[in-house]
């Protein structure tokens, strides 16, 4: 007997389009059905969140923007309620469910697209086995069969889901705290550049990655501005054409105000009068005696194929692609089959991947692609890939496990004329990445020399020390595949024992210079590697949680940032520089320091990452709830600070707080207008008054708009019926429309709508949608842009 099951991906174009072809299945009305290795198969989409949490004003509809006592106490949790988008789909996916015993889950293989699957497999109350196809390579058919071949078990990757309801649930709580600082900044306590403006430039942003995000740009600006340059000397001495330093053994610190020590440990020697009395006592001396001269040769490996973070850092350096451009080239590239996931951590690469079958494959897909990788390809081809090949397994092949590895080429060669230039950057970019990946390590070859010239130093030891590190490239491997080699000077005859004549003595004179401004590759690269930015047990867990953030949400906070106003971009030369700006210092001035402080999100990242990794769903469940209530005590203590501030503030502060706002009293007049009211006495100064105005008439059914009653009473005339009662009632007039509309043609815009959809997908207009209202929406909706 054939088995059956049904597949359940997130989108349509991106995932259903690509899983059914590989799988051998047709389109069956709204679903794809067929047959593969003997399992009867049923394909079914979403578009994305389906559902999405309840607002504030929802489950706490006494909760407003004034008065931060309203939204307490919090919530317990957010349930979830469907989009409207949302309801457009759930009603087909439930039908589908309700018919189906196993499902095989295909969103995207992270927190996020498990959450999308759980989502609605909870929402339509499905009690059958679940099966995760974990689609980490592109969706080329080969990456898709794969995938089906290898289900994992839906209790192996259900954590996910967990950790995704404990980070949605956190982030509402903050929703809550947005509010608080917003009613405490529009009475002035937050400083002058906060709260003001209308609608969103009013309010006062705030959330976990983002603030912390936002903590380390104005910390920077900060020590920048407040840094205090210091002019700094060095002695130099030239021995058999190479230049060495003066390096004392262990210098003590503030030495007579002649040394101050590096936080790295590193001197610098301010007293120039002493060290230029040392260079002439320098040039006294004829010779200097090599102490150690010890030559060795290292291997330096190419690079790991890309990460997301890498990816984008680099294509904001060389190109200067902004992350989110990145992110939609690579998903793009992904979504077409010629790119494996993006939206990963790791660079490294599984060691299944490390056999010949699949490196020919990958890399002759890659090779045709641009005449530039074709020689490098070849390269590393006969490398791994002859008979008898005897080279060790390359650096980025990995037996750890892993859920994303690196971005690499599929077997697929795209035509790279066809693709936007952003997407052409960014698939060379992946496949020179990897195919270096596969080239053998340079070799370097250096020398690190200490000698000693018998005069006294600046410290008054005798004889004075110095040392020098000398490098040169002897055979450069990888570093040539994608570039011309660079000219190489031979290593100074420098040999341990000998005594050299000085050729020159040098007097360096330098100035200490600030940390630089961040640009977005820099900011990126510190959201990563947050954790040096603290020590201990938060910094082990901000390394293993890749920083703050993820990969595939720094570029949203970024642009958040921006959106907010909380962070500007400045040019200099060719960069463009990432500055904090008046209201991005006065969200961190008057808020506490550990909503800025990474450290908080180490322990938001360690608690995350340990619900997504246990060891079962009864554990998971358990971390989840434990962390959502710390979450909500942490929001609380700040809520009741704002309290406890606005309680404090002068009289005349408070009495501004019973003011309504602008938008409700613009909305109470434009109500008044529209139903010719009168508004009442003293509204536009007290908050109650407006309040009771707008809950009166919102509960009384509004008339229909003049062009809604226009359009119902030619739909009547259209189809000969009698209209009743339903050009006084905005809803009755609303079903009449809705009732008669469906049924008949559709506009000509929509006609172009669905004209221009179907060319996007490549599919034909169904005949019913071409005459029929409701088909026609239907097909469009189906096919979103």
């Amino acid at each position: 007997m054939t088995s059956r099951a049904l597949i359940l991906c997130e989108k349509h174009s991106d995932q259903a389009d690509k899983i059914a072809p590989a799988l051998g299945l047709t389109r069956n009305g709204s679903s794809y059905t067929g047959t593969w290795n003997g399992v009867s198969l049923t394909l079914v989409w979403a578009a994305g969140h389906l559902l999405a949490p309840v607002e504030p004003a929802v489950v706490s509809p006494e909760a407003n923007w004034r008065d931060p006592r309203s939204l307490l106490p919090l919530p317990s949790a957010f349930p979830q309620t469907p989009t409207d988008r949302g309801k457009k789909y759930l009603g087909n996916l439930k039908k589908a469910l309700s018919q189906a015993s196993e499902v095989w889950l295909a969103t995207d293989p992270d927190r996020e697209g498990e959450a999308i699957g759980y989502e609605v497999l909870q929402h339509a109350k499905y009690r059958g086995t679940v099966k995760r196809m974990w689609l980490t390579g592109s969706m080329e058919a080969s990456d898709v069969q794969a995938a089906a071949k290898r289900l994992r078990e839906g209790g192996e990757t259900i954590s996910y889901w967990r950790a995704q309801q404990a980070r949605a649930n956190a982030d509402g709580f903050w929703q809550y705290l947005v509010r608080a600082y917003t009613a405490s900044a529009r009475i002035g306590l937050m400083g002058k550049d906060l709260g003001k403006g209308k609608g969103k430039a009013g309010v006062v942003s705030a959330g976990r990655v983002q603030s912390a995000t936002l903590g380390l740009v104005v910390e920077r600006d900060r020590t920048i501005e407040g840094f205090i340059s210091v002019d700094h000397y060095q002695a130099k001495i030239t021995l058999g054409g190479g230049e060495l330093s003066y390096a004392p053994i262990d210098p003590p610190a503030g030495a007579s105000g002649i040394i101050k020590l590096q936080d790295d440990g590193k001197p610098l020697f301010l007293d120039r009068d002493a060290m230029e009395a040392f260079t002439q006592r320098l040039e006294g001396a004829d010779t200097a005696d090599i102490l150690t001269a010890d030559t060795k040769q290292t291997a330096k490996h190419p690079p790991l194929p890309y990460s997301l973070t890498a990816l984008q850092r680099d294509m904001s350096k060389q190109h200067g692609l902004t992350a989110t451009q990145t992110l939609k080239a690579a998903d793009a590239m992904r979504s077409d089959g010629y790119l494996t996931y993006p939206r990963t951590e790791h660079g490294e690469l599984p060691a299944s991947l490390y056999n010949r079958d699949d490196l020919l494959a990958i890399l002759g897909g890659a090779a045709k692609a641009d005449d530039g990788l074709m020689a490098p390809a070849r390269l590393a081809g006969r490398r791994h890939c002859l008979e008898g090949a005897d080279v060790p397994r390359p650096r980025c092949f990995t037996d750890k496990p892993m859920n994303h590895h690196g971005i690499i080429p599929t077997l697929k060669t795209p035509d790279l004329s066809a693709r936007s230039d952003a997407e052409r950057k960014v698939y060379l970019a992946c496949a020179q990445q990897f195919i270096q990946a596969l080239l053998p390590p340079a070799t370097v070859e250096s020398l690190k020399v200490s000698a000693s010239v018998d005069v006294e130093d600046v410290l008054e030891r005798q004889p004075a020390l110095f040392a020098g590190t000398f490098k040169r490239v002897v055979d450069p491997g990888w570093m040539t595949a994608f570039q011309a080699p660079k000219a190489q000077k031979d290593l100074p005859p420098l040999v341990s024992g000998a005594s050299l004549p000085i050729e020159a003595v040098r007097l360096h004179e330098a100035r200490t210079e600030p940390p630089k401004h961040f640009t977005l590759d820099t900011l990126l690269s510190a959201m990563l590697n947050a954790g040096r930015q603290v020590e201990g047990e938060d910094a082990a867990a901000l390394k293993k949680a890749e920083g703050i953030g993820t990969p595939a949400t720094r570029d949203t906070v970024i642009q958040t940032l921006f959106d907010r106003e909380y962070i500007a971009t400045q040019r200099k030369s060719k960069q463009q520089l990432i500055v904090s700006t008046p209201r991005g210092r006065a969200f961190i001035d008057n808020t506490p320091r550990m909503l800025s402080d990474v450290r908080v999100t180490a322990a938001w990242e360690r608690e995350l990452d340990a619900i997504q990794n246990a060891s079962s769903d009864a554990e998971a469940k358990q971390l989840r709830d434990t962390f959502i209530t710390q979450q909500r005590d942490f929001i609380t203590t700040r809520i009741n600070e704002v309290i406890e501030t606005m309680d404090t503030a002068p009289e005349a502060v408070r009495e501004a707080t019973n003011a309504p706002t602008e938008n409700m009293i613009a909305a109470a007049r434009k109500i008044a207008a529209s139903r010719d009211l009168k508004l009442p006495e003293g509204i536009e100064h007290s908050f109650d008054t407006c309040r009771a105005f707008l809950d009166e008439v919102m509960q009384q059914t509004p008339p229909p708009t003049d062009k809604m009653k226009a359009l119902a009473m030619r739909l009547a005339d259209e189809n000969g019926v009698t209209l009743n009662g339903e050009l006084t009632s905005f809803r009755e007039c609303k079903a009449f429309i809705d009732k008669h509309l469906q049924n008949g043609e559709p506009t000509p815009k929509m006609l172009a709508a669905a004209e221009a959809a179907a060319k996007r997908y490549g599919v034909k207009i169904p005949k019913a949608a071409r005459t029929c209202v409701k088909e026609c929406r239907l097909f469009l909706s189906e096919h979103p842009r």
